[in-house]
């Protein structure tokens, strides 16, 4: 799993180390595909490097761009292990990252399920309640039902196929890491009909931006 580390250092050094140093300009108000791209490119250009160490000319674009980079190291292609970031102030840029991080960890949880057999997967599903999740199975209705227990607001989300349960599962995951002050109950099973139904979504790559969007990117532009 790719390591992102925010430093204040302006040198080409890591642990006292030297390592390769590059500056990265990137769009104003990016889009995830934009960022998903640009992440690529710069990993692809850089396989041979275990650390590398990244000036960006806007910080505002650094957790949208670090959460790209994770997503695009998820296979582990390359020798790439630590992307270290420039920033002005490490603190403050941990705590603007940490929903970023949290989404990291449970789009990489979603890609697990997704690369599972399914019965495996569904399995795994039922042990998430470590992270305050209940998850409860209906054998007659052959459903499963996850809840996020806070405010009194409470969402619901359903899931008819096994693409879109790996999704509902993503966004739970999400909510439980960051503590959600809302509450949300997701029904996974084919006559589960409340709430927001999750599409069939074909691809890997769509179940990452379906997760996204409705996350961290939900009240963007």
């Amino acid at each position: 799993m790719l390591e992102i580390v925010f430093d204040e250092g302006k040198d080409a050094l890591f642990m006292g180390q030297s390592c390769k140093m590059q500056k990265l300009e990137t769009e104003a108000n990016p889009t995830w595909t934009q960022a998903r791209s640009f992440a690529q490119k710069i990993i692809e250009n850089n396989a041979e490097e275990r650390v590398l160490k990244v000036q960006f000319d806007k910080e505002s674009n650094i957790p949208l761009f670090s959460l790209a980079f994770c997503v695009e190291a998820y296979d582990e292609k390359t020798k790439l292990e630590t992307l270290v970031i420039e920033v002005s102030n490490s603190k403050e840029m941990i705590a603007v990252f940490a929903p970023y991080a949290a989404l990291n960890n449970a789009v990489r949880y979603m890609r697990d399920l997704y690369h599972m057999e399914e019965k495996e997967a569904y399995a795994d599903i039922k042990r998430l309640g470590y992270l305050g999740l209940q998850v409860k199975e209906d054998y007659i209705k052959k459903q499963i039902t996850v809840k996020w227990q806070a405010g009194e607001k409470l969402k619901y989300y359903s899931a008819q196929t096994t693409n879109a349960a790996f999704v509902l599962v993503g966004l739970f995951k999400f909510w439980a890491i960051t503590k959600a002050d809302t509450s949300y109950i997701g029904i996974i099973g084919n006559t589960a009909e409340e709430g927001e139904i999750i599409p069939n979504l074909k691809s890997e790559n769509e179940m990452i931006e379906y997760v996204i969007n409705h996350t961290v990117r939900k009240n963007a532009n």
